[in-house]
């Protein structure tokens, strides 16, 4: 990899750096997050880059956890969580758009929104919809 890569990947990651990200709360029980527990890191980390390298993330964002369409994708994913873990994917939430943290900022999703970051950090998808399972696995799939 070329220097001028690296510095750009290393000024990528330092930008990213800066987001805070929430990890789904498993811990309730009947949580909508039952059977997901598999794509939740152990430790969620506020820093992207701490992911980098190794991780395929998928980032849902909605206005609130009973959001429809953020119900859907989960129960859309739901099936194919251990297979996706095994891929090395991460799932991370965000349900709370008054608070207007740092990844919202960034990001700027409106409503429902699910972004796939791959493992060099680069945004690789953007929906406003629900997607099925197949073509995001698929996409997984074809990332570094």
């Amino acid at each position: 990899m070329s220097i001028i890569k690296l510095i750009k990947l290393g000024l990528l990651f330092l930008g990213l750096s800066v987001l805070g990200l929430q990890a789904a709360d498993t811990s309730l029980p009947g949580s909508a997050f039952t059977g997901l527990e598999a794509l939740q890191p152990e430790m969620p980390s506020s820093d992207l880059s701490s992911y980098a390298g190794h991780s395929t993330l998928i980032v849902i964002f909605a206005d609130s956890l009973d959001d429809a369409d953020f119900t859907a994708q989960l129960n859309i994913l739901r099936p194919h969580a251990e297979y996706l873990a095994a891929q090395n994917v991460v799932l991370l939430t965000d349900t709370s758009p008054s608070a207007n943290g740092p990844l919202r900022q960034a990001l700027r999703p409106r409503g429902f929104s699910l972004l796939l970051i791959n493992s060099v950090g680069t945004l690789a998808q953007r929906r406003g919809t629900v997607t099925d399972s197949q073509r995001l696995i698929r996409q997984i799939d074809q990332m570094p």
